[in-house]
């Protein structure tokens, strides 16, 4: 009596050895001792680097916190990697598996999160606009909440980060006919800054957190506004390495146990003093307390 193909095929499968499991991100975090972080240098007061090596900021102290989260999950010690992003490859580089986590100033887009996963969301701002103006002393709005200031006449020329949504929403006011200006892209926040109070530009557009840190760095702040009306509403998150879902799973208890406690708040007043919460900032914590 002949065997049928499909039972000899099924026999020779069941003989063969199984295919090794492939090793997720936390199981090569383990191994290597290490979670790689992609930080920027120029994103205060989310990400910034204070010394070769050393970055600070509310998503980098996020971030922290997963990593302890990994080696208590993992049972062993696991140290954060830096490494040093930009705002032109931060995403090439999470999809490509270079790098695990992403702290640093990233808004959550339906188009990114084709490419890479997200945590849940961390923080809640919107694109703002920085002027040049006579000197008035300004209230810094509650975290989460508007700018201040309302320029007279529409800038001329505006400056932006390339390679940001904030830059994607500056052009589609601009194509709409919403916004009669010349768009002047910056390498880095810094450049933006920098041909802000030099003349170059009239104006300089970023989230608005990003604008009030900026705005504490220049030489003269009184001779800066900021905008009372902001552009976008951008929702951050953590970039995760995409397919990891162990790494996703483990952030967003992470950040779940963060906001359940208040340590969330905690975080973001280091990093925003003088601020007091606005509504967005404890709804998105009242709605990120998902039990475990």
């Amino acid at each position: 009596m002949r065997c049928p193909r499909r039972l000899v095929i099924a026999a020779l499968a069941l003989a063969l050895p199984a295919a090794p499991a492939a090793a997720d991100a936390l199981d090569e975090a383990a191994a290597r001792g290490t979670l790689r972080l992609g930080v920027r240098a120029d994103a205060p007061p989310f990400s910034i680097s204070v010394e070769p090596g050393r970055y600070e900021g509310y998503s980098v102290d996020l971030c922290r916190a997963v990593v302890a989260a990994a080696a208590a999950k993992i049972g062993r010690p696991i140290r954060a990697d830096y490494v040093a992003v930009d705002a032109g490859n931060r995403l090439s580089l999470l999809a490509e598996g270079r790098i695990d986590l992403l702290c640093e100033a990233t808004s959550r887009t339906l188009g990114r999160a084709d490419r890479v996963d997200f945590s849940l969301p961390t923080f809640v701002t919107g694109a703002g606009l920085m002027i040049r103006i006579g000197p008035s002393p300004i209230a810094l709005p509650p975290l989460g909440g508007g700018g201040l200031g309302l320029p007279a006449q529409p800038p001329r020329r505006v400056g932006v980060l390339a390679g940001t949504t904030t830059e994607r929403a500056l052009r589609a006011y601009v194509a709409g006919g919403s916004l009669n200006t010349e768009i002047v892209e910056a390498a880095t926040h810094q450049d933006g800054l920098a041909a802000l109070t030099a003349g170059l530009t009239d104006a300089y557009t970023a989230d608005l957190e990003i604008l009030i840190a900026l705005r504490a760095q220049a030489a003269d702040p009184d001779a800066l506004a900021i905008a009372d009306q902001t552009l976008t509403l951008e929702t951050y998150a953590l970039g995760v390495r995409p397919g990891e879902r162990a790494l996703r799973v483990l952030a967003d208890r992470t950040i779940a146990e963060l906001a359940r406690s208040g340590r969330m708040i905690e975080v973001a007043e280091r990093h925003f003093p003088g601020r007091r919460p606005g509504e967005a900032f404890v709804a998105m914590t009242l709605l990120n307390a998902l039990p475990d």
